[in-house]
């Protein structure tokens, strides 16, 4: 998947200002979940947090139509727009500051560098072009399918969870407690060297014990990655390309059900 994963690593790097605008206005969380974000695919935008500033309720967005941040208000009516394309993220940065203080918000530590660090990117300090239709389009629509999957997950676990993206490495996930003492995370993660893809992974966190990683349940399509780093179910994007969308949804089924009726049971 070189168009989407090209196209990850892009976004990757812009949404690190949405990660800076929630770490500075949204108040904080002890599991760092105020700086995460939310993919909504009906209007192609990339959500922060609502943060409140004299009463009144904001969010932060990227726009990927017209490759823009936005900062809405609570009835979702544009406040201001700052334009990506043709700027440097330095230039986008400082024109963000200026416009929240013209408005009256506060800028005090707004676009302060951020308390982890993301892949070094060569192209992260360039002038930025806006990526073409059809790549944000494929982003899209994987992204979204992230959410159902998260959706999916969530009721065959019968379990409650927000699904979110992590600006640190970029998954679109949720975490859940499925019984006492085992939680499991579940999502959509970028490119990496262990997958040599973007994938959808689940992993097992127990409490108390340790899972031994015996007769996995087998897949021609999905694997299981057990190393000293990492152990989890892992099913690579690139396994769902040119197929219709209820093969898609038929084949996470498949790979959701097995991998975690194996985990529940350990």
């Amino acid at each position: 998947m070189p168009s989407y994963n090209s196209t990850d690593k892009k976004l990757h790097q812009l949404i690190q200002v949405i990660a800076k605008v929630n770490k500075s206005l949204v108040p904080k969380q002890a599991d760092d979940s105020h700086t995460n974000l939310y993919f909504e695919p009906i209007e192609k935008r990339i959500y922060g947090r609502w943060f409140e500033h004299n009463g009144d309720r904001h969010i932060f967005a990227l726009q990927l139509t017209d490759f823009s941040f936005l900062l809405l208000a609570e009835d979702k009516e544009i406040v201001k727009s700052f334009s990506i394309e043709g700027k440097t993220t330095s230039k986008i940065e400082k024109e963000i500051t200026n416009g929240f203080e013209a408005l009256g918000l506060s800028t005090k530590d707004l676009m302060e560098k951020l308390h982890f660090d993301i892949p070094s990117y060569p192209f992260a300090d360039g002038i930025w072009e806006k990526p073409g239709s059809e790549e944000l389009n494929t982003w899209a629509t994987y992204r979204a399918f992230a959410n159902e999957a998260c959706a999916l997950f969530l009721g065959i676990a019968q379990s409650e969870g927000e699904i979110r993206i992590w600006p640190h490495h970029f998954d679109t996930g949720v975490y859940c407690k499925v019984k006492k003492g085992l939680g499991i995370g579940f999502g959509l993660a970028m490119e990496d060297d262990m997958a040599k893809d973007a994938y959808f992974y689940m992993a097992a966190y127990p409490d108390g014990y340790s899972i031994q990683y015996n007769d996995l349940p087998a897949s021609s399509t999905w694997s299981w990655e057990v190393s000293e780093n990492w152990k989890g179910a892992v099913l690579p994007l690139k396994q769902f390309e040119g197929k219709a969308d209820e093969n898609r949804m038929e084949q996470l089924t498949n790979y959701v059900k097995a991998s975690y009726n194996w985990i529940i049971k350990q």
